[in-house]
């Protein structure tokens, strides 16, 4: 997660909201699912069409050359279902806003939208390989599992209440809706489980691999990567200056710009740590990392008032 999008990056920015200028991607994306289900049904949009341009199918994909199948799929659900997009939505909103935060909206977007893809994509290649008449898969539960098996990486004790009254850890929560579709027969229910376990195995790797798109691509809206600058050999050896204190004052900048360039790519560090294993395992050394930061930060802003 970039230091941009921490709190102490973000002054005195409130948390997310529906309708204030802080709505989070969360909520979004969430619009957009429950938009694009009542826009079908309103509409009354003729079912075959629609699954023939925007639902997955392993012959559109592949054969068709739709490959936009791989992430419209996952905005569209069963409309004689309405427990599929309500469930998924739910999921969405308590667990992704928890994941959001973690990881700064960018990247959460990013995330949520690479699991959709990935999860469908996984679903094509198995059902091409052993289940050429496959009909088209639809929904958003790859994605969503994703954003859960992310969840429950971190915090695998934490308990949410199952079927809305039964306290269940987040591990257990997680096993349960990824084995109970192969307890019966997965096909005849209607559950892609293929693209279910695609997901949180993309979840899985996301984390282990620190696959962040602000880490791999660098920040959006322009802002640099972070980087440790030393200063050149001649700088530090160079005389002062004649001019009476100039010197000790251009040293004192030198000195004190490349201390904050050296703090700000070690908590860049600190901050990678924390997204793979949590603040649990962070040394003394890298808190007090964080302490200095968060009091650098805070100095900044009172000098801005």
């Amino acid at each position: 997660m970039g230091i941009y999008d921490r709190e102490y990056y973000q002054g005195d920015r409130g948390g997310a909201s529906w309708l204030g200028p802080t709505s989070s991607w969360c909520n979004t994306l969430i619009l957009i699912n429950v938009g694009v289900f009542l826009a079908v049904w309103i509409l009354r949009i003729d079912q075959d069409t629609l699954y023939a341009w925007f639902a997955a199918s392993p012959r559109g994909i592949f054969e068709e050359g739709k490959i936009w199948q791989l992430l419209t799929a996952t905005f569209l659900h069963d409309q004689t279902r309405i427990l599929h997009i309500v469930g998924n939505m739910l999921f969405l909103y308590f667990i992704g806003r928890e994941v959001e935060s973690l990881y700064g909206g960018k990247d959460f977007l990013a995330f949520y939208l690479a699991s959709g893809i990935v999860s469908t994509l996984c679903w094509a290649i198995l059902a091409a390989a052993f289940r050429p008449h496959a009909g088209v898969m639809i929904g958003a539960s790859g994605a969503v599992l994703g954003v859960v098996t992310l969840y429950t990486l971190y915090y695998p004790r934490r308990e949410l209440l199952f079927m809305g009254f039964i306290p269940t850890p987040m591990w257990l929560l997680l096993a349960i809706y990824l084995v109970w579709p192969l307890l019966g027969d997965a096909r005849s229910s209607g559950i892609a489980w293929e693209s279910h376990a695609a997901g949180a195995a993309f979840a899985v790797a996301y984390k282990h691999f620190d696959l962040r798109w602000t880490r791999l691509m660098g920040t959006w809206g322009g802002r640099p990567r972070l980087k440790v600058v030393v200063p050149p050999r001649y700088e530090q050896s160079r005389p002062r200056s004649a001019v009476p204190g100039r010197g000790d004052a251009v040293g004192a900048r030198t000195a004190t710009t490349v201390q904050e360039d050296q703090l700000d790519a070690r908590l860049d560090e600190v901050l990678a740590k924390i997204a793979r294993e949590g603040r649990e395992g962070l040394t003394e050394e890298e808190r007090k990392v964080l302490q200095d930061a968060s009091r650098r930060a805070r100095h900044r802003r009172g000098e801005r008032l």
